[in-house]
């Protein structure tokens, strides 16, 4: 679930992105020399887009490793913004790309071609709301302490944030994360000011003295906590978990299922390296996003955070266990129904994203265990 705008732009509608000249511009951001699908040799070229956040960039395992090239694929990782994922797939800058199921959601209406493909990483404990240190904003933790229920204690949380400045990323997971807690407790985004940057520009700000309260991802959150910012409340608590996975078009992946389906088979083989060698992943992984961003992310850190403030499915049990099960922890229909809710109610899109046409995570785990079973150990 990485991602240059004004600190006093209000709400971005991730749709109004899609104009033809912000979609210009992420095609022409991630052209590629080869052209994509299968080549003489049997490979297939497969654009990938991904963030600088420590999920999304679990990729570079495999470039490290070159299993891409050992499933006869050629896999051209394109680092983008979070919010210029979409945009850059529905405009065939990518071919695919690590997003969410908010990002679907976001651009179904007008990019009809776009698909949720596959999921294998709730974001479960990931979201966090930070509150400013001296803001006198009280942690959930702190009511609960101070002997409220849990559901009082939550309650109070959000609560006290009517009148509060929230610096956020609009439009996305993290957006609908704040405006979820908010509505949990009858408040309104005209009960706040909210501030819409991107995630580092938004931390930057919020560090600077922008702000309240702040919602990012892992990294901003573990830079905040860095200098001294609290933890309001973090996952469920805020609203259904966002779900990362693989986001296609119909035409793509119609044209190039086997090689996609490979695809999914090394993301789920990265999970279990990193299960087993959870040191030697955050070494890669932290090593290429703090050089891209100002997080700091130590490899403590992602020790710390792996398979806690987040899950990864390992193989195609444990996706559906944890996502396409209605017990499960982050159940999609759940978080599907949310983002339609959010995105429709502020305007962002016009009507709800039709699942059976743009979630096809269930009939790509059918044809996934047909080739490769659901229960793969070993890496």
């Amino acid at each position: 679930m990485s991602f240059p705008h004004s600190a006093s732009r209000t709400s971005r509608k991730l749709a109004l992105g899609l104009t033809v000249a912000a979609l210009a511009l992420a095609a022409t951001a991630c052209n590629s020399d080869a052209d994509s699908g299968p080549a003489e040799d049997g490979t297939t070229t497969i654009r990938l887009g991904i963030s600088p956040f420590q999920d999304t960039m679990i990729p570079i395992i495999a470039e490290e490793k070159g299993w891409f090239k050992a499933a006869g694929l050629n896999v051209e990782l394109k680092s983008l913004a979070w919010d210029a994922i979409m945009p850059a797939v529905a405009s065939d800058g990518v071919d695919a790309a690590i997003n969410n199921t908010t990002g679907v959601v976001s651009v179904a209406n007008k990019a009809t071609n776009v698909v949720y493909w596959y999921a294998w990483n709730p974001f479960t404990e990931g979201s966090a709301l930070m509150g400013k240190k001296g803001s006198g904003l009280k942690s959930l933790d702190e009511y609960v302490a101070g002997g409220l229920s849990e559901a009082d204690a939550r309650a109070e949380t959000f609560k006290q944030l009517k009148g509060r400045t929230i610096v956020t990323t609009m439009s996305t997971d993290m957006g609908k994360q704040v405006v979820a807690a908010l509505e949990s407790v009858g408040l309104s985004q005209k009960d706040v000011k909210i501030v819409d940057l991107d995630p580092d520009q938004g931390l930057a700000a919020f560090l600077s003295g922008t702000g309240d309260a702040y919602l990012g991802g892992i990294p901003q959150r573990v830079r905040a906590t860095a200098e001294g910012m609290p933890v309001l409340a973090s996952g469920p608590d805020l609203a259904p978990p966002p779900i990362n996975g693989l986001v296609t078009t119909t035409d793509f992946a119609t044209a190039n299922e086997e090689a996609l389906l490979k695809l999914v088979n090394t993301f789920h083989r990265i999970v279990r390296y990193c299960d087993a060698n959870t040191a030697e992943c955050g070494k890669i992984i932290t090593d290429r996003l703090n050089k891209d961003t100002g997080a700091n992310l130590t490899v403590q850190g992602f020790q710390d955070f792996w398979q806690k403030f987040e899950l990864y499915a390992p193989n195609a049990k444990a996706t559906k266990e944890l996502i396409l099960d209605p017990g499960g922890v982050s159940y999609w229909k759940k978080t599907w129904d949310g983002d339609n809710s959010y995105l429709t109610s502020n305007g962002s899109i016009p009507s709800a994203a039709d699942a059976g046409k743009h979630f096809l995570v269930e009939q790509t785990w059918n044809k996934y265990v047909e080739k490769f079973g659901a229960d793969e150990t070993g890496f």
